[in-house]
């Protein structure tokens, strides 16, 4: 058994997802999920945007997310 963020998790990896956020540090990504990891309990999404390695943390304010 696992926790349910890392069920969530794994099952977005390999995933080409569209990230889109409004906030501070605006973001709007289309990537394949290649991993993820934990830091203080938040799931840090390291995703493959055209070949650069991006980590996109769950907790942004206003993230939207949506299968590309």
């Amino acid at each position: 058994m696992q926790t349910f963020k890392s069920y969530i998790a794994d099952k977005l990896i390999g995933k080409r997802l569209h990230f889109k956020c409004d906030c501070l540090l605006g973001i709007d990504h289309v990537g394949i999920i290649q991993d993820y990891e934990f830091i203080l309990n938040e799931i840090i999404f390291i995703v493959d945007v055209n070949g650069k390695i991006v980590r996109i943390g769950e907790n942004h304010p206003n993230l939207y997310v949506e299968e590309a």
